[in-house]
């Protein structure tokens, strides 16, 4: 079929754009324009573009990331990820591997607050690794633990890469995040579960516990690190499993008590730091927000081109078992995450699976769990993973083969929880039903 041979050619020039280095919203953009121009009717066919960039953009749902992403700077430079992590190893004292355990919990928790992968590993990792180093973990040991640990960012709610798949596949934003939360916190356990089995294996390597005395007051006091950070998980989450807030308002609030915390208790917010935080929120928001618009255009201009209908009518009648379909969309999903960042993945993407899924019969809800875990992998596999360069980035002497090395047994973790969520649906689904 000719639109087959079209959408390949758009897919293979949006391709070649992105290998010769241009940005991945202007290069969604250009081959959109370029479609619409040649396969529209010429020079007419490009009146409905301003529409759909600013109908892309102009939504009150797609306000929660601009939010999400301020929240996380602040979160960021509050220094609430150093007293948590301080918090849990004084809490995980005597567990087996129990700084790479509270390094997992760390990451779990900022991730329910900062909605981002990269803002989490940067936050736990500025001094995680530098502890574990200092009580004689390995650097691949240490540094894999904060690698696949802000990967959970993502999967976690709140989570950017969930409002933009969300935003394609025109799902509700607060199911996304609250189907997120099993699949979430299963990844995190059977990351735990993997550093507590590998610490009791190399007893002699790995160390068992911290040489510090902890005494119950240590342990309580602790405490006190933690609940704030709770109170602001349950103004985000609650908020929304309650049906009390929109994802855009939990956003909002969200910020006035990272605000509050990080100001008015922690009392570690300059105007000096405000100013960065909104120079850098503002930018990551523009980002973020080109790269939607671009893929909105891309995708108007496969569904005028009929590619993805006719892609979408040529997969349901090739008959083929659903796990051959399942395993093959995976399979595209991980190559393409060895070489390309993970929004880019799911903008691109998206547009050409959700038709492919829908006739399917599968539920989109679900899909975007098992996408959105596919982008974890993405995060620490090479050459692209970009958690790897975070973590090199805060330990510049220990070598990338070094940090790879540490995550790989993660990428598999990550894989089984994959399998897990794909054979049974209700892992992600359920939780959002019971809010029907």
């Amino acid at each position: 079929m000719i639109e087959l041979w079209i959408g390949l050619a758009m897919f293979v020039a949006l391709l070649g754009a992105l290998l010769i280095g241009i940005p991945v919203a202007f290069a969604l953009i250009a081959v959109g324009l370029g479609s619409l121009t040649i396969l529209g009717g010429g020079l007419d066919a490009l009146g409905l573009v301003a529409p759909t960039l600013w109908s892309s953009v102009a939504s009150f749902t797609l306000t929660a990331v601009p939010l999400f992403i301020l929240m996380g700077a602040i979160i960021s430079a509050s220094g609430m990820g150093a007293r948590l992590y301080g918090a849990l190893a004084t809490l995980m004292h005597g567990v087996p591997g129990g700084l790479t355990v509270a390094t997992t919990l760390a990451c779990t928790i900022m991730a329910a607050v900062s909605g981002s992968s990269v803002a989490t590993a940067g936050a736990i990792g500025r001094f995680s690794v530098l502890e574990m180093r200092r009580f004689g973990y390995k650097d691949e040991t240490a540094c894999g633990a904060v690698a696949a640990g802000g990967t959970l960012g993502i999967l976690i709610p709140p989570s950017i890469p969930l409002i933009v798949y969300g935003i394609i596949a025109q799902e509700s934003i607060g199911a996304l995040f609250i189907a997120g939360i099993v699949p979430g916190i299963l990844m995190a356990l059977a990351f735990v579960a993997y550093q507590v089995w590998i610490a009791r294996r190399e007893l002699k390597r790995l160390p068992v516990v911290v040489s510090e005395h902890v005494t119950l007051r240590h342990r309580l006091n602790a405490l006190k690190h933690i609940v704030p950070v709770a109170v602001l998980i349950w103004i985000i989450l609650g908020t929304i499993y309650k049906g009390i807030a929109t994802p855009t308002e939990a956003a909002a609030l969200g910020v006035i008590a990272s605000l509050l915390l990080s100001a008015v208790i922690y009392r570690e917010l300059s105007w000096a730091k405000m100013v960065l935080i909104c120079r850098e929120s503002a930018k990551g928001s523009v980002m973020v927000l080109m790269i939607i618009a671009g893929a909105m255009l891309f995708g108007y201009a496969m569904t005028t081109s009929n590619v993805a209908p006719t892609l979408s009518r040529v997969v349901a009648d090739l008959d083929v078992p659903p796990w051959v379909a399942f395993i093959t969309i995976n399979l595209l999903l991980v190559f393409l995450g060895c070489f390309m960042e993970t929004l880019s993945i799911i903008v691109i993407t998206a547009p050409i699976l959700i038709p492919i899924i829908m006739a399917l019969g599968w539920d989109p809800l679900w899909f975007g769990i098992i996408m959105v875990i596919n982008m974890e992998m993405a995060l620490i596999t090479p050459p692209v993973g970009l958690n790897l360069f975070v973590v090199q980035g805060v330990v510049e002497d220990v070598p990338l083969t070094k940090i790879i090395a540490g995550t790989m047994p993660y990428v598999l973790i990550m894989a089984i929880v994959l399998v897990l969520v794909g054979v049974f649906p209700e892992l992600a689904t359920y939780l959002p039903q019971q809010l029907k």
